[in-house]
């Protein structure tokens, strides 16, 4: 029986989320090949995956679904007890590094320079982008 559950995701950039798994500290391993990397579970137990963020004894996964997007795979009960970060914490955490790195790319790709970031109390970030021209 397998203890390893889906967390559905919008996230469509693998690179984008590498980078903001990277900003929040999480130690990473990325697939170079088809092969996948391995993600570690309940007694033991692997899958493969795109990417695998090392939780201590057990780790989550990244894997593409079927529309596009990226999962997360996890034996969601041994990272919580072990690491102490629910799957909901890991979710929305990961979530908004990824949105602020994708906006960041975004206001670079279309040729503006971040001019101010500010982050509030409740965590809501704010960008002030500028373009010359």
């Amino acid at each position: 029986m397998s203890h390893f559950t889906k967390c559905a995701t919008k996230i469509t950039q693998l690179a984008a989320l590498q980078t903001a798994l990277e900003q929040l500290g999480h130690k990473i391993t990325v697939a170079t090949d088809e092969q996948g990397v391995t993600v570690r579970g309940y007694q033991g137990q692997t899958m493969k995956a795109d990417i695998c963020i090392d939780m201590g004894k057990y780790d989550i996964g990244v894997v593409k679904a079927e529309d596009g997007t990226y999962e997360f795979v996890s034996d969601w009960w041994g990272v919580e007890t072990t690491h102490g970060t629910t799957e909901a914490e890991f979710t929305q955490e990961v979530n908004q590094k990824y949105a602020y790195v994708r906006v960041v790319e975004a206001c670079q790709q279309a040729g503006y320079s971040l001019d101010n970031i500010t982050t509030k109390e409740d965590g809501t970030v704010q960008l002030a982008a500028v373009k010359w021209g």
